[in-house]
């Protein structure tokens, strides 16, 4: 049964209300949350980036695991739901093929974080997305605009992209890899995002490939950071010294509210939000509490030992 989309505006209506109102209970215990939107990713993203010409992955060999609440596989790199209208067959209200958008929504959701391997099938089994730098431009670039378009939007240092090599074998050496032309200042370029249609660089892409020129092969991983406001771990970024204590709900580009439930990405209705966002003021309370009765203990221990006496 379709949904009038009048009923359907309400909906996300009243979701971004829920969402305001776990703000504020954020902004009531002291804490800032980010929203900031930056082109650079944080320190240990970069430092991740230095170590990508270490690390490769074999072509046709079966990664060591499967999918599941941490793991996403794509055959695809169609960020957004905008992009796949046209590349896309719908049957009723689904597409045959999901955005990554979706996978990402539920992850950050889950606040347990997770990795999206772009170039890898169903199976776990490695066959790469054959990607210019300029497509790995324009991939980051759909990435961003998607996250910035989310309710609320997504901070840069929540995420993190690697393209990580494919060889043909184990004994590949990387001196055999004829390394890419890259023009500098065409980089500079904007990309069309956010669309079904092909952009200049995949124009370009093909071109290449007319003369005999065969881009490198990638897979593409999206690490979405866990959420840790209680500082379980400890990581080097001065931007989530203040995280608020509740992790944030987060609606997608196209007004839909996911989380990441095993191997597969569940849409919350409108209830559901509520009951997520009330069992997770719950339980910050309840660690809260914890933490204090920790405390007392400590200082009644303390006292006794120094045969301190309360009035």
């Amino acid at each position: 049964m379709e949904v009038p989309e009048s009923e359907e505006l309400d909906r996300q209506k009243e979701c971004v209300s829920l969402l305001s109102s776990c703000h504020s209970i954020n902004q009531s215990e002291g804490a800032s949350a980010v929203a900031m939107h930056s082109h650079t990713h944080p320190s240990s993203c970069a430092e991740r980036k230095s170590q990508e010409e270490e690390r490769y992955y074999v072509l046709g060999e079966e990664l060591p695991f499967d999918e599941d609440i941490y793991h996403e596989f794509k055959g695809h790199r169609c960020i957004s739901v905008h992009d796949i209208e046209n590349t896309s067959v719908k049957d009723e209200d689904y597409w045959s093929k999901a955005p990554v958008s979706k996978s990402i929504c539920g992850m950050l959701n889950s606040g347990l974080g997770g990795t999206i391997f772009l170039g890898v099938t169903d199976a776990g089994i490695v066959k790469g997305i054959s990607l210019t730098q300029y497509q790995q431009d324009h991939l980051e670039a759909s990435l961003e605009w998607t996250l910035n378009h989310y309710t609320p939007a997504v901070p840069s240092w929540r995420y993190c992209v690697q393209f990580i090599p494919v060889r043909s074998t184990k004994l590949q050496e990387t001196s055999e890899v004829v390394k890419e032309k890259v023009n500098e200042a065409r980089r500079a370029k904007k990309h069309h995002v956010a669309q079904p249609h092909y952009c200049w660089c995949d124009h370009d892409h093909c071109a290449q490939r007319s003369i005999g020129i065969i881009p490198m092969i990638y897979v593409c991983e999206i690490n979405i950071h866990p959420w840790d406001a209680h500082g379980r771990t400890k990581k080097n970024n001065a931007q989530e010294d203040n995280l608020p204590p509740i992790p944030p709900l987060h609606l997608d580009e196209a007004g839909g509210c996911y989380i990441r439930q095993s191997c597969r990405q569940t849409r919350l209705c409108l209830n559901e939000v509520r009951q997520l966002l009330v069992h997770r003021v719950e339980r910050h309370y309840v660690i809260k509490k914890e933490k204090l009765l920790e405390q007392i203990q400590f200082l009644q221990k303390l006292a006794e030992k120094h045969q301190v006496k309360f009035e």
